[in-house]
């Protein structure tokens, strides 16, 4: 599993019906009542030394749990002996105890384990700190219990065990291996993904690596000589225990140690890594342009691969620049490149429903029922979802150099890039603007600068997901071989900050600047946004030519160097409550699924189309109506309909924050959806 019980609540009694009841007494202390009388009660007092009429006017004035503050060790899985029989003991008015017949045990963390009667059992899928509690009579008592995960796998290292030990216990710094080159320091990673393939240089084949990764309630360790690759992989088991052990608030740190030349060598320590897990998956698609295939395909964060869904009309088999409406119910992409027709498809079943005359760039208003086309050398146009032309608009005011348009969340705003130079193509400088709609009168209002260009490329305007803020590609050409770096700024043009953690962390010096196209995820996850865009940086030691190294295959004349790696998509989370003049970025990680032989651009991420009642979900906001629940612990969660007038969970639909059941927890009606803003 990938997504923690945090919070969540496990009760499981250890008899059927409540052995006992009680009523309060005036002095606090709790009556034990007969099972005859009024205060209800079960005739198994009678047994097991706990007899209601021995005690007189005795109270049960406290219950007490033994053992307390267990822990327990799960070391490769095996849960056989992780377990712990608790006792919960009764204390009477006059001092005396005695042991508790029946008591509800409950664990705050089901991912941690479960209770069968008094008896807990590590799940070992999860490692951590959990509270116990025992509740009885009016009373509860409360442990704690502390779950520690140790998992090891050896990949061929050929080490015994006292070398093992050697290696893991070096502190001589490592002059050879310095550093990882992917991941970077510092990054954020949601759940949900594989894992990332850690990456270096140097070394010799038959060095011997320890790689260590550890959180609080986890230690994974791998012994592996990768030889010439260096290059390491983490377990999908490993990782998933790894996602659900790790919070937030503690960073997951990564050691590599190396074995020069293998048994018998020097043990050195290379280098360490600090990662943040967020507590959630992403959500949605991203849709992409798979330039060597001439494909639009789209990948779910997680997937192995991309999914190749359009079905092309007329013969045709070439589609590039496309846009995707915010909830995922509409596709534009222009056929055999542009100016040409538009198809207008429906992503669920990948079938052409209607056609747009010959078009550039289009942005899709968030329901996906109206569009906006561009054109060279006219102004642009509004469209229906069946590609009819939508009057009046008041597009003529934006002049015939628009590109890159795209609306905001909530349908308020259209964001675009003005052309000063060029064409639809290339263009050295473009300003960035923002201008008012109103989808009711099919009206947009009084064009505003945000950014003037200066010279520079600013384009590729994308909103966040509650339409707060931009981000936006700043650069020194459209497309082609510009150096270019994302920006971030308040949708109304102040706060503009230079997203220089995403831009730079973790890159040699030939990889700065080579960030474009940028695009928001569609909803907050774990408390961040999530930024998707494209990069020709190096990807550890898997694409890593550079055009000095490669000037026979990489490159061309005039074009300064171009790095001849492919086009890949790369994601990075973004700070949801930004401090003003603090880059909110973090380093970037490069997006699974994708195949390296591929040039890769234009990632357009957006929600997955609605599912209906009945069908399964995740979360609230993913159903077309209701809420996201599970009928019976441990059933799978399906769109249902609330009872009326409920308030909304995390992860609902909501029009305000006070909708929010937890909104006095900070949670917040963030772009339609309760959610936090800052990681759990």
């Amino acid at each position: 599993m990938t997504t923690p019980f945090r919070g969540a609540l496990l009760v499981l009694t250890s008899l059927a019906v409540a052995t006992f009841a009680a009523c309060n007494s005036a002095d606090g202390g709790v009556d034990v009542v007969d099972p005859g009388t009024d205060g209800g009660g079960d005739a198994s007092l009678d047994g097991g030394g706990f007899d209601p009429d021995a005690l007189g006017d005795k109270k049960i004035v406290k219950i007490d749990v033994t053992p307390a503050d267990q822990k327990l060790t799960v070391k490769n899985g095996d849960t056989s002996a992780a377990s712990i029989s608790y006792v919960a003991t009764a204390t009477l008015s006059d001092g005396s105890t005695l042991p508790l017949p029946s008591c509800t045990w409950t664990i705050d963390r089901i991912d941690l384990g479960s209770f069968t009667g008094a008896t807990f059992k590590a799940s070992g899928g999860a490692g951590g700190t959990g509270k116990v509690t025992c509740a009885a009579v009016g009373l509860t008592a409360s442990t704690s219990v502390s779950i520690e995960l140790r998992d090891e796998v050896d990949s061929g290292s050929g080490l015994d065990d006292a070398s093992k030990k050697d290696l893991l216990a070096a502190t001589t710094k490592d002059s050879t291996v310095t550093k990882l080159l992917y991941p970077y320091d510092g990054t954020v990673f949601p759940r949900g993904l594989p894992s990332p393939e850690l990456m270096w240089n140097g070394g010799a084949a038959p060095d011997v690596y320890a790689i260590t990764l550890e959180v609080p309630g986890m230690t994974f360790t791998s012994f592996v000589k990768p030889g010439a690759t260096a290059r390491a992989t983490i377990p999908k088991d490993s990782w998933n225990k790894l996602l659900d052990t790790a919070t937030p608030k503690d960073p997951l740190k990564v050691t590599v140690r190396r074995l020069a030349g293998g048994a018998g060598g020097t043990a050195f320590v290379s280098t360490t890594q600090q990662w943040t897990i967020a507590a959630a998956n992403l959500k949605g698609s991203i849709y992409y342009w798979r330039i060597n295939g001439g494909k639009v395909v789209r990948i779910k964060p997680g997937a192995s691969a991309p999914e190749d869904f359009l079905k092309l009309s007329g013969g045709r088999t070439c589609v590039a620049c496309h846009s995707v409406s915010h909830d995922g119910s509409a596709l534009v992409a222009t056929y055999d490149g542009a100016p040409r027709p538009a198809g207008v498809f429906t992503p669920t079943t990948g079938a052409e429903k209607a056609a747009v005359p010959d078009t550039l760039f289009t942005a899709v208003y968030p329901d996906g029922s109206t569009m906006v086309a561009t054109h060279e050398g006219t102004a642009p146009t509004l469209h229906n979802a069946a590609g009819g032309s939508l009057e009046p608009s008041g597009l003529g005011a934006f002049g015939a150099s628009v590109s890159h348009a795209a609306f905001s969340p909530d349908g308020k705003w259209i964001a675009y890039a003005n052309r000063k130079d060029g064409n639809w193509a290339d263009f050295n400088q473009s300003d960035l603007m923002i201008a008012p709609f109103d989808i009711g009168s099919k009206k947009f209002g009084a064009p505003k600068v945000l950014r003037a260009s200066g010279g520079r490329t600013l384009t590729y305007p994308s909103f966040s997901p509650d339409s707060q803020y931009l981000v936006y590609m700043d650069s020194t050409q459209s497309t082609r071989p510009g150096k270019g770096n994302l920006h971030f700024m308040k949708a109304d043009g102040t706060a503009d900050i230079a997203l220089d953690t995403l831009n730079k962390a973790g890159l040699a010096t030939e990889d700065l600047s080579l960030n474009f196209e940028p695009t928001f995820g569609p909803v907050l996850a774990g408390g961040y946004y999530w930024v998707v865009f494209v990069s020709t940086r190096q990807y550890g030691n898997r694409l890593n030519k550079t055009y000095d190294a490669f000037r026979d295959v990489c490159g061309k004349d005039g074009w300064d160097k171009t790095p001849c790696r492919n086009k890949q998509l790369w994601v990075a989370a973004i700070d949801a409550s930004p401090t003003a003049g603090k880059d909110p970025s973090h380093a970037a990680f490069w997006l699974p699924g994708q195949d390296i032989a591929d040039q890769n651009m234009r990632g357009y991420w957006a929600l997955d189309p609605c599912k209906n009642l009945g069908e399964g979900c995740d979360a609230g906001f993913e159903c077309c109506d209701g809420t996201c629940k599970a009928d019976s612990a441990g059933a799978p969660k399906k769109c249902v309909k609330p009872p009326p007038g409920k308030c909304k969970d995390t992860g609902d639909k909501c029009e305000t924050s006070k909708d929010c059941c937890d909104e006095p927890l900070g949670i917040e009606c963030v772009g339609g959806v309760c959610a936090s803003k800052r990681p759990a």
